[in-house]
């Protein structure tokens, strides 16, 4: 399948770098306490077999603590690429008067700010529970929805091995790119897991990047990228407060350790998806790490009546 869509719209717009700007130095300043060590689990797992001699690697603040640094400089896989998640979003939740909406993981607001937009467009009345396995996130989840006055409910929680969240309990998953975070061996058990989540009919939507291993050159690629990008942009570190020799050093950290477990063909994909009704739209995007990088946009429906 050919991707025909490029969507290459900056992120983030003018209103959205100024909630940012915000919010940036506060999960940098959170991750520095939220962000526990895992024995299993996180961003930080692949950096921990294959770091292993990389201590600052044991816990997430590396990738938290970075990620809206990098969202100012569109270098991250963020809602905004996809223009599709306000049109899938929007008809889910218009189907049900007060939809049950799980956000599975999420590496900051970002993924509740877009389903905000699709609640405004709806005019839905959603349940919204959020789960991911470290606190910093839902932290500023919270801060978003204190923020904006949305009601949600925060589970720090493994979504991969927890049986804390009832079976067919929700009509919408959504998260953004979960299925390239985590390994290989991973995707068809959180597959399975949406699936028993979903009400009969309820709609998974999601995206997921297709292409290869993030090499050791494209890592160096990408951590100069950043320092050009701080260096020419002196006046937004001022904003954050942070010095730039800070930062540059922050995202150095995130190239070495992020780690993306591509999706490698159209095949793989649907066979993830074995259970599901699925549509998948592939697209092709700003980046990251590799640019730039092709992703299949993807609406998926449970089994049952819509």
């Amino acid at each position: 399948m050919k991707a025909q869509t490029i969507y290459g719209a900056a992120e983030p717009s003018h209103a959205r770098a100024e909630l940012l700007v915000e919010s940036a130095p506060l999960m940098y300043e959170w991750s520095r306490s939220e962000c526990a060590r895992k024995s299993t689990g996180g961003m930080e797992e692949w950096a921990k077999t294959e770091r292993s001699s990389a201590s600052d690697a044991l816990a997430c603040d590396w990738y938290h603590g970075t990620w809206q640094l990098l969202r100012l400089l569109n270098m991250v896989a963020v809602p905004p690429w996809y223009s599709f998640y306000g049109s899938g979003l929007t008809q889910a939740l218009a189907a049900k008067p007060e939809p049950r909406v799980l956000i599975s993981a999420c590496a900051d607001y970002g993924m509740l700010a877009t389903l905000h937009e699709a609640i405004i467009e709806s005019k839905a009345s959603p349940k919204i529970v959020v789960v991911d396995i470290c606190e910093t996130p839902l932290r500023a989840c919270r801060w978003y929805a204190e923020r904006f006055g949305l009601k949600i409910e925060c589970h720090r929680d493994n979504l991969l091995t927890s049986s804390a969240l009832r079976e067919g309990s929700f009509d919408v998953v959504v998260t953004d790119e979960f299925l390239t975070v985590i390994k290989n061996s991973d995707k068809p058990i959180i597959a399975q897991r949406w699936r028993q989540l979903l009400a009969p009919g309820g709609v998974l939507v999601t995206t997921a990047m297709i292409g290869g291993a993030t090499t050791p050159v494209l890592r160096e690629q990408y951590a100069e990228k950043a320092r050009r990008a701080w260096e020419e942009n002196q006046a937004l570190a001022g904003k954050l407060r942070l010095d730039v020799a800070e930062l540059v050093e922050c995202c150095r950290r995130f190239a070495g350790f992020h780690n993306r477990f591509m999706i490698s063909n159209e095949a793989e994909m649907k066979g993830i998806l074995q259970g599901f009704d699925f549509t998948l739209t592939p697209i092709v995007t700003p980046g990251e790490c590799v640019n730039p990088t092709s992703s299949y946009q993807i609406v998926a429906r449970a089994a049952g009546n819509a």
